[in-house]
């Protein structure tokens, strides 16, 4: 194992993130401390306890920084709440001595920063949704005073990478894309596909599963099924939503599910109806597996992983007629289902787990080194 080392002890950090549920930051926040427990002396902080959805190394000790989350709109004891995180993070950091630390999400990287900077550590921090969407006002001028003064910024795309030159310097922004989870990818085998179309993700307002379950009433085939995985707040909406399209007996709501391989490996379609994104890692799994896919064309990475028309198509947001006659040309075309799903299968191979760490390792010993 090829540890960085300071006084021939391996270097120690701490990563920060509000959450370990099920979720796309999450599984790449999870992919990353594994890996970097191979390397590293890592210590994760979870701003508030959960359940962890995705396995983690045991060489990894996690600390919990509160026990539950209680939203709080009171802007006194939100302010409050924010500094008794920064003085438990800073404490615990600061007694394990702690060289670096890596911060997952906007509260998450705010905090990192800030502490850094008091104990004279370095930092690096990672965006991990399009920056327009997601927060508020109040944090996003916390983040254009804050987000300078990190030694690195990681996005995964131009996009992302052109709003933060606004106001972080370039050469402290980096692009690196989402990894491919090795467990998953170790299951990709040849199967034959069903008539499913397999949509994957929380069941919210972000992922817009309105618009796929909108399309899928509309086409005239009664032979395919529509499998909604994820779990969220709008679930009982979506499942009203299907009963007064009519289309109950034709749609299944999963909740979450760790082994998603399955449905990867015999899914006809797959649909990614986001209003907006980071890098969406079930795009790319999907792609990966060979499925063929529709995704909107949101900001931001659908664009950067699709081309349109050679290995998926790309629709505008909220097009739900474009959506419904993609499905109907794919459903009708199974040769165009098999050049999607290899040149798909070709693209997503660039996000191959080891080429995507070797990319994060470089970074922060970079940053720790210099």
């Amino acid at each position: 194992m090829n540890q960085f080392k300071q006084d021939n002890q391996p270097v120690s950090i701490a990563l920060i993130i509000p959450s370990l549920t099920a979720g796309g930051a999450e599984r790449v926040f999870s992919i990353l401390a594994n890996a970097l427990a191979n390397h590293y002396k890592v210590t994760l902080f979870i701003l508030y306890k959960c359940e962890i959805f995705y396995e983690l190394d045991s060489q990894i000790e996690v600390v919990f920084c509160k026990d539950y989350y209680s939203p709080n709109f009171n802007p006194i004891k939100s302010v409050v709440n924010n500094f008794s995180f920064i003085k438990f993070l800073k404490h615990e950091i600061k007694a394990r001595n702690s060289q670096l630390i890596l911060g997952f999400t906007t509260t998450a990287n705010v905090y990192s920063v800030i502490i850094s900077r008091r104990l004279r550590i370095k930092s690096v921090i990672s965006e991990r949704i399009y920056p327009e969407f997601g927060i508020n006002s109040f944090w996003k001028r916390v983040r254009q005073f804050v987000y300078p003064k990190t030694n690195l910024l990681v996005v995964q795309t131009i996009p992302i990478k052109t709003y933060f030159n606004t106001f972080v310097n370039s050469d402290k922004i980096q692009i690196i894309e989402n990894p491919l989870s090795p467990e998953l990818i170790s299951k990709r085998k040849a199967e034959n596909r069903t008539n499913t179309i397999i949509s994957i993700g929380r069941l919210d307002q972000q992922k817009n599963q309105d618009l796929l379950l909108k399309a899928f009433s509309k086409l005239d085939e009664d032979k395919w099924k529509l499998v909604i995985i994820g779990e969220g707040q709008l679930r009982e909406h979506y499942e009203q939503l299907a009963k007064s399209l009519k289309i109950e007996k034709r749609v299944e709501f999963t909740g979450a599910i760790k082994d998603v391989s399955t449905y990867l490996n015999t899914g006809g379609i797959f649909v990614l109806s986001s209003r907006f994104e980071g890098f969406p890692n079930v795009l790319i799994e999907a792609m990966y597996f060979g499925m063929p896919c529709i995704a909107t064309d949101c900001p931001s990475g659908p664009s950067d992983i699709i081309e349109d028309g050679k290995n998926g198509f790309l629709i505008p947001v909220e097009d739900e007629d474009a959506l419904s006659k993609k499905l109907d040309i794919l459903i009708d075309n199974e040769a165009l289902c098999e050049s999607f799903g290899e040149n798909a299968q070709k693209t997503a191979s660039r996000f191959e787990t080891n080429l995507i760490v070797d990319k994060w390792l470089n970074a922060i010993n970079s940053v720790i080194t210099n």
